[in-house]
């Protein structure tokens, strides 16, 4: 009876060993796909922040010289662009933290919930924000070649449909990340 039961105990062990190392082998799963959607957030956002900060001579070059639009339009681009690059930048410092995905998941959960919620709440600001700047754009550009012209209308509708269908894009494949990290997160705390 004595060696049943001991060999009982020597098979529990091994069994939450095997377990343990299953646990661990999980946790390091988790917090390498967090890590990887964690990254490519910081470089959608590299690259917004990039091709911000590129529009600013372009937008020169393109709206004032090429174009002959107002400098006060150019001026216009160049805060937006700015603000778009600040907030990439205050938006992911929490996500640039190389201690992020190595500390308690419950406060990476926060972290990141919090920045998914800026994320959305930016359309809030980017939009409006987008509309105005394309309707003055727009109106410089009927001042400017009249707005009896056959191309500027459709050139402007097919423009604010790509920039719009493309932004949303970015913005929802963003979002979906975010999902993903928070997901990951509350699977890994059931489990445990």
């Amino acid at each position: 009876m004595d060696f049943e039961l001991d060999e009982m105990r020597q098979q529990m062990a091994k069994l939450k060993n095997k377990l343990d190392n299953q646990m661990i082998v999980n946790d390091r799963f988790i917090r390498r796909s967090i890590k990887n959607s964690v990254s490519t957030i910081n470089k959608r956002y590299l690259v917004i922040s990039l091709i911000a900060l590129a529009m600013i001579p372009y937008g020169y070059w393109a709206f004032v010289k090429l174009n002959g639009l107002s400098i006060w339009l150019w001026l216009a681009t160049c805060v937006m662009m700015l603000a778009v690059v600040g907030f990439c930048f205050f938006n992911g410092r929490d996500l640039r933290d190389s201690k992020l995905v190595e500390g308690n998941l419950q406060e990476t959960m926060r972290k990141v919930a919090k920045a998914k919620k800026r994320d959305n709440n930016w359309l809030y600001i980017g939009i409006p924000m987008a509309l105005c700047w394309g309707a003055w754009a727009i109106w410089e550009m009927a001042q400017k070649t009249g707005i009896e012209s056959d191309y500027l209308v459709p050139c402007c509708i097919v423009g604010l449909v790509a920039g719009a269908l493309i932004g949303l894009r970015v913005h929802f494949r963003t979002q979906q990340h975010y999902r993903d990290i928070i997901e990951q997160i509350e699977d890994a705390e059931e489990t445990e």
